[in-house]
């Protein structure tokens, strides 16, 4: 699942030790703390690049299920609008019985 690469991806991105940005440099202040801040994002469990993929990844599910669900009520609909089809035609004479179907 793309979600679950990301997220390890991003978790790499966060352990990394060196991130080229002049973090190492006393001079450079901002560098470290921007690194630092970085980091909580990359790994961290509220506000953060994990927090927001669990959150995508539990709506993708709810879709899918969803979805499911729906597949499933239209195949049970069509079978029963079938059903009551070879009805009336029977009643009507128009139809031959139906073939029982393996289910």
């Amino acid at each position: 699942m793309a979600i679950a690469r990301i997220r390890l991806l991003a978790a790499e991105i966060g352990d990394q030790v060196r991130w080229g940005l002049g973090e190492g440099n006393a001079r450079l202040i901002s560098a470290a703390a921007l690194v630092a801040r970085l980091r909580c994002v990359a790994g961290a469990t509220d506000n953060s690049i994990t927090a927001a993929l669990d959150a995508h990844a539990r709506i993708v599910e709810d879709l899918r299920l969803a979805l499911l669900d729906v597949c499933d009520r239209m195949v049970i609909a069509d079978r029963d609008w079938a059903d009551r089809l070879h009805s009336v035609e029977l009643i009507a004479g128009q139809s031959d019985p139906p073939v029982p179907e393996s289910r």
